[in-house]
């Protein structure tokens, strides 16, 4: 898809007072029908039987009176159909009439409230905000995507109330998200009012990211991976560890992530915030549940002098029972690792220099160096293979419930006085974490208010 900016002049609302009596009569009889849907019916079947109905009518009403997909509401802060159906139908079976509507007039879609502060207030933002409606966000985006260059939506991108409502959302698919993303792709370098970006936005709720969903979004913008949030410093992973600390429901998809950005951000790992914070700190009170000990092993093996290291109200990771059993076991299965890849190079090196040789000597050394270095690496190997057992045995033997605790419990007071020396600017490439305020607009420049 193109990133080029597409600029559509947008139609001007007909307010309800200039219609003639019969047609603002059909518009104030769709208004109230929308208000009267039995949600709280004692079936399914009559609440999808009544926005069925009520499809009809919105389509045979539009269909008969164009100008009703063009009126808004003076008496009702402005509002539109299209608002009203956003607003008022909250399920799927409403969806048709929505659709109908935005084809009618997609202008509609950025018309705002009159009583809307600078955060939204249109029936995009309504949409991309709703936990039913915003699997239509990908059907705009390929229909529509001037309306999301519009200068309301770049000064305040619904897609951070999409992604906000995935994250917050079990019933929100990852698919949605995917095909909204994948027409509109000028949304990977958005940012939100608060200098959020779309990686981080999508992590940390209490709906779990899907791991597919956060690999695809990586390798179409892998520059994405390297940005953090203005709010707090936060790297990518640290969302990521914000969200499994927070929720014990988090799970395989996680760890995945985790794995994704160890082998292709790795630096991230090592990545501290202003008060010196590595994300494994955020995951070390909450090694009870089997999902954070894996997120944990995982950063320990990425970058063990992480063990030592604390942080201004943080505790390092060699004061907490679990880190203190399976850092030895960790640093075992390196030193393994290294053994095996040095006699591996011996076993192959060795036969290959000694070939041309005639020295009976030379070859007899050669043989028994050989043979040694075999063995040694089937005893490595052995051990290696037991380890994992090992360490699920430490991990068993912590499991439990979640414990109320502090970070600061037990805290030294001599280590906080020597973490206050430490200057709170975070090191690092400041042109991987610098942000791009070109976007923000002027208060002089037009809302589009209507």
């Amino acid at each position: 898809m193109s990133n080029t900016t597409t600029i559509v002049e947008t139609v001007t609302p007909v307010p309800n007072t200039e219609l003639d009596e019969a047609t603002n009569s059909i518009f104030h009889e769709l208004f109230d029908a929308a208000y009267e849907i039995p949600w709280y019916a004692d079936t399914e079947a009559e609440i999808k039987g009544a926005c069925e109905a009520l499809n009809e009518r919105i389509i045979q009403a539009v269909t008969n009176h164009p100008v009703l997909a063009r009126v808004v509401h003076k008496q009702l802060l402005n509002w539109s159909l299209l608002f009203v159906a956003c607003e008022k139908l909250h399920r799927e079976w409403s969806h048709p009439a929505i659709k109908f509507l935005i084809e009618k007039n997609p202008s509609a879609l950025l018309w705002r409230r009159r009583d809307a502060d600078d955060g939204g207030g249109t029936p995009i933002h309504a949409i991309a905000d709703h936990s039913c409606h915003c699997q239509l966000m990908g059907w705009i985006a390929e229909t529509y995507p001037w309306v999301l260059d519009h200068r309301i939506c770049r000064r305040h991108p619904p897609t951070f109330d999409f992604l906000d409502r995935y994250s917050r959302n079990p019933s929100c698919p990852a698919s949605p998200v995917r095909r909204f993303f994948q027409a509109y792709p000028k949304a990977f370098s958005q940012k939100s009012m608060l200098g959020d970006t779309p990686f981080c936005a999508i992590l940390g709720g209490y709906n779990e990211c899907d791991a597919d969903l956060f690999k695809w979004m990586a390798e179409e913008h892998p520059k994405g991976l390297k940005l953090r949030s203005r709010m707090g410093n936060m790297s990518v992973l640290v969302h990521v560890c914000a969200g499994l600390s927070g929720f014990e429901h988090y799970g395989n998809d996680t760890i995945e992530i985790i794995k994704y950005l160890i082998k292709e951000c790795p630096k991230l790992v090592r990545k501290q915030r202003g008060n010196k914070a590595l994300p494994i700190h955020g995951l070390l009170n909450h090694c009870n549940r089997r999902v954070v000990q894996n997120a944990v092993i995982l950063l320990l093996k990425a970058y063990p002098e992480s063990y030592t290291m604390h942080a201004r109200f943080y505790k390092a990771p060699s004061t907490f029972p679990f880190t203190q059993r399976i850092m030895p076991l960790i640093n075992r299965e390196i030193e393994l690792k290294e053994s095996i890849s040095m006699m591996t190079d011996v076993s192959t090196q060795l036969p290959k220099a000694t070939s041309n040789s005639k020295d009976s000597l030379l070859l007899g050394v050669s043989n028994v160096l050989d043979s040694w270095s075999k063995d040694r690496l089937k005893m490595f190997e052995v051990e290696l293979q037991g380890l994992p057992a090992q360490m699920a045995a430490v991990q068993k033997e912590f499991e439990g419930p979640d414990r109320e605790e502090s970070d600061m419990e037990d805290w030294d007071e001599d280590d906080d006085g020597e973490n206050s020396e430490w200057d709170d600017n975070d090191e690092g490439d400041e042109s991987e974490d610098s942000f791009d305020d070109s976007d923000h607009y002027s208060d002089e420049e037009s809302d589009g208010d209507y």
